[in-house]
């Protein structure tokens, strides 16, 4: 009768060494016992367990296999209550049959009091309910809170260290988060975090509640200005995410930095002269770009920051294409090194970063650099007035993109180091990596009249652009002297909006009780075209807490550039959890059964993997950079594309850092109705809320065993010996699947399991990068397996010490740095071993 009224719960506690003993020997369940006698959290699982074993049985022992073996002071009958109704049952049931009762919650055990020889155990381990009981009072007091009901079985913890998801943009510089009430904050509240399972209807009420009309307004608003760093309108952008975030809930925090901005003279525009041999005027550039809306606020004339005033002057002028170091070498090969010392060299926008275009000019001996937007990449289908801007999104022939020049990342007078008031500054003149010749960004109309003065040979076809009446030539002898961002609709307001939106669905769902089982931060950096100055600086800073917290950074730049389908780069270990949100949100434009996951399928097929396609690594083509190099997080970025092949294969929107990119310019020729907005508010949100809310960090580690194989397969040649690097590889496999077998044993109800398994996660991605960085040249960029490309700062490169290696086929050089690689991936691998197994 009495087991009938607790539903079944009484049970026969046997001391937690019995296993090991002889009359119930348990080879298994013995072994288990050994290697956990002494630990806390699973001492706390066992009903006939004490938190020292000392109060329960001086017969048993886990290391001597013993026959006498007895119950001692371990309860002979115990109830494994789960309900309030258990726990009355079982009281009047001692009271009325007068014994000893002792009770046990999970890891109570004041001098053995929790167990008695003989006694019947109330055992409240599995009552594990919370509840919020609002404006409580307490009897007659007058004092009214919020309290919370606790069962007994809630484990207590202290000192658990908070993981943070990031979820940032390219501008302004806040730090926003939802922050727990301090009546939130006690121990059971954490251990509640750490144990309970993701909850699905939190995304989809993420997911419902976007509205595109929401982020439409955001940017008609945020775009009705400049916002370019520094100035007075940027810090008014800022004040405006402030306002509104603090009206969604988010506590602010703003950080304040003292960098070097680079800007031009509004009143004397950088201009390039063409004159002939006696000295008469040819042409001359404006500086300037044509006006399409008497309107638009007036923006910052076309520039190039961080190249250096002046004027020069040259009378050979030469064209290197896209300025690739392996076009200024074909350029050099033919004309001869010696005649591009003293020149002038012009270069079209695309292939690689604009900073190492004028770099490689630079180096190649150039006194001055010209970069055009050629209509080929930015007006495939002609240059017309009905087949350019403002009629389609294709570059008007008045056209030009400013943008940074530098190749270095943060405040380049304080270098590694964060721009705080105390921190040493460089002297300007000592400063590295920042062009020394002049360089200015001009529009394709004005690229066609300096080509047709052009001299020397005919270029090959792939230098070929789309002039009309133009001969493309290499360049030679020619009399011409040269004195030396935007409304960004696009990049990077279109992100700002985006964030906007998920701050304003995230910020309701916090007031209507939500609680993220992790913090999430929202970032708004200033300063990034300058060369990812606010985001860089900030990491500098707090690297030590970031590289420690941080679970992954989720870039939202300029989220949408199209209406077709997404474009994804991510860290290895991302991909599985990026497919599953991206089957939870629909297809931009498409029917509404068709969900993002099935259009990226569909348009960017992995005919190997039978998966679609991501890129693998991240260069320092936005803020993504500082948390990949310095802190060593998981980075995520994407954006919602175009359909290159119906553009002409341009692989960016035409109107990229010029004045034309509007909230126009996105009304009519991008998202019409905005629905791709929304769709990456949704895509983006609700894989954070994946990341802040599963129990068990979503990576995959097997994930860099298959990248490991690719970029090894793509690296080796000649005869080099990459063995040692192939066991490495296989081995870290062999840790990997282990890994991820030990995870579907774990108990998701401990959470020192939960902890200790995610912190292995966590610090997977951490053990790739090294200290020294690259080098002096190069020392943040720090991870071995990706790291910008040194002649491409927009892409990545794998393996990219010994690739750099390879470049220079210095066969010592070679072998170290396979060595140092190989060390590493070593490294990693013991992170994903046991605790007590590293070494082996």
């Amino acid at each position: 009768m009495f087991n009938e009224s607790i539903d079944g719960r009484l049970v026969a506690p046997a001391p937690s060494a019995a296993v090991c003993n002889e009359r119930t020997y348990n080879a298994t369940a013995c072994s288990i016992a050994k290697a956990q006698w002494t630990n806390a959290a699973w001492r706390s699982d066992q009903i006939g367990a004490m938190q020292f074993h000392n109060w329960e049985n001086s017969s048993c022992s886990v290391f001597v296999n013993s026959s006498t073996c007895n119950q001692g002071s371990v309860p002979v009958l115990a109830v494994d209550a789960i309900l309030p109704e258990h726990v009355q049952a079982t009281v009047r049931f001692a009271v009325m049959n007068n014994l000893r009762l002792v009770i046990k919650s999970t890891g109570h055990d004041l001098l053995g009091r929790s167990t008695a020889a003989g006694s019947l155990l109330l055992w409240l381990h599995h009552m594990k309910n919370m509840t919020l009981i609002e404006q409580y009072s307490s009897c007659d007091l007058t004092n009214v809170s919020n309290a919370i009901r606790i069962e007994a079985g809630i484990l207590l913890i202290v000192g658990i260290t908070t993981l943070v998801t990031i979820i940032s943009i390219g501008v302004g510089i806040l730090i926003g988060h939802f922050a727990i009430a301090k009546s939130q904050t006690n121990t059971s509240w954490k251990h509640n975090y750490i144990t309970q399972q993701a909850n699905p209807e939190h995304y989809k009420k993420f997911i419902d509640s976007i509205k595109a009309t929401n982020i439409e307004a955001n940017l008609k608003d945020l775009a009705s200005h400049p916002h370019m760093a520094g100035l007075a309108e940027d810090l008014e952008s800022a004040q405006t995410m402030e306002e509104q975030w603090k009206r969604d809930g988010l506590q602010v925090t703003k950080t304040k930095y003292n960098v070097l901005l680079s800007y031009p003279d509004d009143n004397k525009p950088n201009r390039i002269t063409l004159t002939n041999a006696n000295g008469v005027l040819i042409m001359q550039t404006t500086g300037m770009e044509k006006s399409y809306d008497p309107k638009q606020p007036k923006t910052v004339n076309p520039f190039l920051a961080y190249t250096p005033n002046g004027t020069v002057s040259s009378s050979k002028l030469f064209y290197a294409n896209y300025g690739r170091l392996g076009d200024l070498h074909k350029l050099a090969s033919i004309v001869g090194n010696e005649s591009l010392q003293g020149s002038i060299i012009i270069m079209r926008y695309g292939g690689i970063y604009r900073g190492n275009k004028v770099m490689h000019a630079q180096y190649f001996g150039a006194v001055g650099a010209i970069l055009y937007n050629d209509p080929a990449n930015s007006a495939p289908f002609g240059t017309s007035p009905d087949q350019v801007y403002d009629k389609t999104w294709y570059m008007p022939p008045t056209g030009a993109q400013r943008g940074s020049s530098r190749i270095s990342k943060g405040d380049p007078l304080t270098p590694i180091y964060p721009s705080t008031d105390y921190m040493y500054r460089v002297k300007e003149e000592n400063m590295k990596f920042l062009p020394k010749i002049p360089a200015q960004p001009i529009s394709y109309s004005e690229a066609q009249l300096i080509f047709q003065y052009m001299q020397g040979s005919e270029v090959i076809a792939d230098w070929h652009g789309a002039l009309s009446n133009v001969t493309y030539r290499y360049g030679g002898e020619l009399v011409y002297s040269t004195d030396a961002w935007s409304l960004g609709a696009v990049d990077s307001i279109s992100g700002t909006a985006t964030l906007l939106e998920i701050t304003r669905v995230i910020g309701q769902m916090y007031k209507d009780g939500f609680r993220p089982r992790r913090s999430l931060m929202f970032c708004s950096w200033s300063a990034e075209e300058y060369g990812l100055i606010g985001s860089v600086e900030y990491v500098q800073e707090y690297v030590k807490v970031l590289g420690a917290r941080v679970v992954s950074y989720l870039n939202i730049d300029a989220p949408v550039r199209g209406n077709y389908t997404i474009h994804v780069g991510a860290s290895p270990i991302l991909f599985d959890i990026i497919v599953e949100a991206s089957k939870m949100v629909s297809s931009a434009y498409d029917p509404p059964d068709q969900t993002i996951y099935d259009k990226w399928m569909k348009s960017h097929w992995n005919n190997v993997t039978h998966e679609p396609k991501i890129r693998y690594g991240l260069g320092s083509s936005s803020d993504f950079y500082a948390f990949n190099q310095l802190a060593g997080s998981s980075n995520f970025d994407a954006v919602y594309e175009f359909n290159p092949t119906d553009h002409g294969n341009i692989d960016m929107y035409p109107l990229y850092h010029t004045s034309y990119e509007t909230f126009s310019m996105v009304k009519n020729f991008i998202d019409p109705d905005f629905t791709a907005h929304r769709t990456m508010a949704q895509f983006i949100g609700v894989l954070g809320l994946i990341l802040c809310e599963t129990n068990i960090l979503p990576f995959n580690v097997m994930r860099y065993t298959m990248v490991f194989k690719q970029l090894l397969k793509k690296t080796q040649q000649n005869n080099t010996d990459f063995s040692i690097l192939q066991n490495a590889i296989d081995d870290f496999e062999k840790a990997a699947k282990d890994f991820v077998t030990r995870s579907k044993t774990l108990n998701i109800e401990n959470p020192y399991e939960i902890r200790a398994y995610n912190d292995q996660l966590l610090q997977l991605e951490r053990a790739f990068l090294n200290p020294l960085g690259q080098g002096l040249d190069y020392p943040d960029y720090k991870h071995i397996i990706f790291a910008p490309a040194k002649t491409d700062q927009y892409s990545a490169s794998g393996f990219p010490t010994i690739n750099d290696a390879l470049v220079g086929n210095n066969q010592i050089e070679m072998n170290q740095e396979i060595a140092i690689v190989v060390y590493f991936i070593r490294g990693a691998l013991s992170i994903l071993k046991q605790f007590d197994k590293f070494m082996t």
